[in-house]
């Protein structure tokens, strides 16, 4: 398949622009104004690094989308257009090229996203870089916590590092956490409308896929506050089962590991109960993990202070 079948193959999965906007295939894409801010990200997976071991090419490309869609979610923005780059290596099936397209569409339309462009080229490996665009005049900044506000996060952690472990260590788990385990590798589900509902309410907020110990440093050191956290946000039992049969530490495993998708923030205390009724009704959760402080930017737990380590690229 060459690069204008691919164009072709992206071209009606788009499918019809609305009006004011260019069909692929120009030289730009453009987007009908508004009077707001333009909100951009740019994600980039690579089959190397990103695709573990048993990810079909269709959750490889709905996971290129979840990437760019759990940064807007973690801001509060919802996107709006998509424009995706591709290289493509010649050992790389035409059914696997499709199906690598099928994802983005899988992505667009679970997440309400319009592709409007991008590129396509030739590789040595997969390669996936989306562009995000949306519009609005309000993010949540990494930057905004204080002391006395609530940490909070949603969802669980150390469910994808143990997916992870099952996958390229070939870790040992019982077959229900397994299943769930390696469901969070495969399909990462960002908290976008959790997020976008959150926006107003949040003093400060970031995604969580290079891991939770990396966002608490972060907020801490550019927000310029401490922060003391007092419990794992995790399933207990299920975690440490998994972790003494294999010999992990459930602490590594929640904080150290990354590839979540879940949003980490800070919220004054007056609002938490009032964020997490928004969560409960949503059929979502907000757990309370710890406090921020009065500086220095030192994560603490259990009296010691938590290495600033998570997932980084050519460490």
């Amino acid at each position: 398949m060459d690069e204008l079948e691919i164009i072709r193959l992206m071209k009606t999965m788009a499918g019809k622009p609305p009006d004011g906007w260019l069909s692929i295939g120009d030289d730009v894409a453009v987007l009908r104004g508004r009077r707001a801010g333009v909100v951009l990200k740019s994600d980039m997976l690579v089959g190397k690094t990103d695709v573990p071991p048993g990810m079909t090419w269709r959750q490889a490309g709905r996971k290129s989308v979840a990437a760019c869609v759990s940064d807007f979610a973690a801001k509060g923005v919802s996107p709006e257009a998509l424009m995706v780059s591709i290289g493509i290596p010649r050992s790389l099936s035409d059914a696997d090229i499709r199906s690598l397209i099928k994802g983005f569409g899988d992505g667009m339309k679970e997440w309400g996203v319009r592709l409007v462009g991008g590129d396509t080229n030739e590789a040595d490996d997969v390669v996936v870089d989306c562009v995000l665009v949306g519009f609005s005049d309000r993010v949540v900044k990494r930057s905004g916590a204080k002391p006395g506000e609530l940490i909070a996060v949603t969802g669980d952690f150390g469910r994808t590092s143990a997916g992870l472990k099952i996958l390229l260590d070939g870790a040992k788990p019982d077959p229900k956490f397994r299943k769930s385990a390696l469901a969070s590798v495969y399909m990462p589900s960002p908290r976008l409308a959790l997020g976008i509902k959150l926006a107003g309410r949040l003093s400060s907020s970031m995604d969580s896929s290079d891991g939770l110990a990396v966002c608490l440093h972060t907020i801490a050191r550019m927000s310029g506050v401490g922060m003391r956290i007092d419990r794992l946000p995790c399933d207990v039992p299920s975690m440490e089962r998994f972790a003494e049969t294999n010999g992990y530490s459930v602490e590594d495993l929640v904080l150290y590991g990354g590839e979540e998708y879940e949003i980490v923030a800070t919220v004054e205390k007056a609002g938490i109960k009032g964020a997490q009724a928004i969560a409960s009704s949503m059929g979502e959760k907000l757990t309370v993990i710890g406090e921020t402080t009065e500086p220095p930017s030192i994560v603490t737990m259990g009296g010691r202070s938590l290495r600033d380590e998570g997932w980084v690229h050519l460490a």
